[in-house]
């Protein structure tokens, strides 16, 4: 069944990688099909090295690439259109292509754009299934709900190239995109100290250069401790930093790309999660820990307002109460 196909998905790194499950599902049901994705600029590199997609649409960024996205994507006459993204633009898309056959689930009121489309049920399952679950109103059975990620041999060679001095590494990232997201530094540091008494593992700090000061702080809490073997911060590109984590062990951070990342790559997986819930947003597979800091010090009816209305209260709250015993507790028992 050869068909053209054009998912609109996400904008950000870890929400792309949400999406590459679909991506897996539609190519292996219409085997011969052409898949075109329409992603965010900040996301696109998540999905090099994907056979599976012929062409990755930037989304414009302006009301004049607006009208030439829109008659490019109408001019490829695609058969199927499929949001992956819940924002209503995504239903938009699909519309104003007069793609025939248009799928994705009923959220921001956008059902009427669509021909094909599922419940939302927000807050009541993980992302993935979200993305996945209007794949049954085209008679498709998911069969994985793996992330999927495809380095170079040159990625591969690069990451083997810079941790070749380290074993069983530990990749530690502070970051997130907002403070209600981040676990405090102290503790980090606090949790990194013990566990590194406890292994005598080698630990690599990671993040983009908007973590540059996070990192510093760690390292300044540590003191004399010779925990840190590296500091990848702010060094990296994405892609690098996929083919570093290719060669780690385990990961430990907050609700951010990074996490995800290592997930998709098998690693031992240790999420801190604050205002987000791992319901929804936790990192998956049979290697991965989620430990929910929102549900366990924040109360409940603050929590399902900070989820469902506010996102995110802009503090650390629920983060700061997590102890860093029981994280590197965790982390131990990876080891």
């Amino acid at each position: 069944m050869s068909k053209k196909i054009l998912i609109v998905g996400m904008n950000y790194i870890g929400d792309t990688l949400f999406v590459t499950p679909l991506i897996k599902a539609l190519k292996e049901y219409y085997k011969d099909s052409f898949i075109d994705i329409v992603n965010g600029s900040r996301g696109v590199d998540i999905l090099a090295n994907n056979s599976d997609i012929r062409n990755i649409i930037t989304k414009p960024n302006n009301e004049l690439e607006y009208k030439k996205f829109i008659e490019k994507i109408k001019s490829e006459k695609y058969d199927i259109g499929y949001a992956a993204t819940t924002s209503f633009y995504g239903a938009v898309y699909l519309y104003k292509a007069k793609i025939p056959i248009r799928v994705g689930v009923n959220s921001e009121a956008r059902g009427v754009l669509l021909t094909h489309k599922t419940s939302w049920l927000k807050h009541k399952r993980h992302i993935i299934d979200t993305i996945l679950s209007p794949l049954k109103t085209l008679g498709i059975d998911v069969k994985s709900k793996k992330l999927n990620l495809y380095l170079s041999d040159s990625e591969i060679m690069f990451g083997k190239k810079m941790t070749e001095k380290y074993s069983r590494i530990l990749f530690v990232h502070a970051g997130a995109t907002r403070i209600s997201k981040r676990y405090p530094t102290k503790l980090f540091a606090d949790a990194i100290k013990s566990f590194y008494d406890a292994t005598g593992s080698d630990i690599i700090l990671i993040g983009g250069k908007e973590d540059t000061m996070l990192s510093n702080e760690i390292k300044n809490h540590l003191g004399d401790s010779n925990a840190i073997k590296e500091d990848f911060t702010g060094t990296l590109s994405i892609r690098e930093l996929i083919g570093a984590l290719n060669c780690g062990y385990a990961f430990l951070g907050g609700d951010s790309a990074p996490l995800h990342i290592s997930s998709a790559l098998g690693l031992k997986t240790l999420g801190l999660y604050g205002d987000t819930m791992p319901l929804i947003y936790g990192a998956i597979g049979e290697n991965a820990v989620n430990i929910d800091g929102g549900s366990m010090n924040c109360h409940p009816v603050k929590r399902y307002y900070c989820e469902h209305f506010k996102r995110g209260c802009k503090t650390v709250e629920c983060l700061s109460e997590l102890d860093p015993s029981m994280v590197s507790s965790q982390l131990i028992n990876f080891y």
